[in-house]
């Protein structure tokens, strides 16, 4: 039913598929690719609120928003998508309650990343928001045993989600490295003690605090 009236677009590497404030013509569904979702600060730092890949859906606060859209939407890497309309999806979901409470779901889904996101870029220095950043997706964290957590993008995308700059970034992994906290491989972060780690970061909290 959706299928008969979405529409397949394909966008390059570094390409738009919207900007702030332009009229939203629907909400969008990753085939294929990365699509990076974020803002740009008054400073022009890039704050990235997420990655959507394969699978995932994003702007579905296009269907109850007639202000546009209110993030820009870059691609990656080379990316598929899937435009579902906005009006012709009103229609539907005008005679399907089913389909509106995945779209709820799904919009849940994303407050809580964001919300995730704003408790990170809250914490005081940018030492803390790596910490905070490795630890969340640490698959043991709880554990003496080596693990490794991988970053799943560039450098620069990184420094965009913790709200800082990429040289800062840089200088936050060596120091990380350095007190032997972590190891760098590429795109993957070892944690040689996860446990050691978490305490490095509680106490790195706390000292936020004073």
């Amino acid at each position: 039913m959706v299928a008969e009236f979405s529409l397949l677009k394909t966008f390059r590497k570094g390409e738009y598929l919207f900007r702030q404030r332009e009229q939203a013509h629907g909400f969008y569904i990753v085939r294929r690719g990365i699509i990076n979702v974020h803002r740009v600060a008054p400073d022009g730092r890039e704050q990235v609120i997420h990655l959507f890949r394969p699978g995932e859906s994003f702007a579905e606060n296009s269907l109850v928003n007639d202000g546009g859209y209110l993030t820009d939407a870059r691609s990656v890497a080379e990316s598929e998508v899937i435009l579902v309309p906005k009006w012709e999806f009103l229609q539907i979901l005008r005679q399907r309650a089913d389909i509106g409470l995945r779209i709820l779901a799904s919009m849940s889904q994303h407050m809580r990343g964001l919300i995730t996101s704003l408790e990170s870029v809250t914490l005081k220095d940018s030492e803390t928001r790596l910490m905070n950043w490795i630890l969340r997706r640490c698959p043991h964290p709880l554990t003496h045993k080596p693990v490794e957590v991988a970053i799943g993008m560039t450098k620069t995308m990184l420094s965009g989600e913790l709200g800082t700059r990429q040289e800062t970034l840089s200088r936050t992994l060596a120091k990380l490295r350095e007190s032997g906290l972590i190891a760098v491989r590429g795109r993957t972060i070892k944690i040689p003690d996860p446990l050691k780690l978490r305490k490095a970061f509680r106490e790195h909290l706390a000292g936020s605090k004073d």
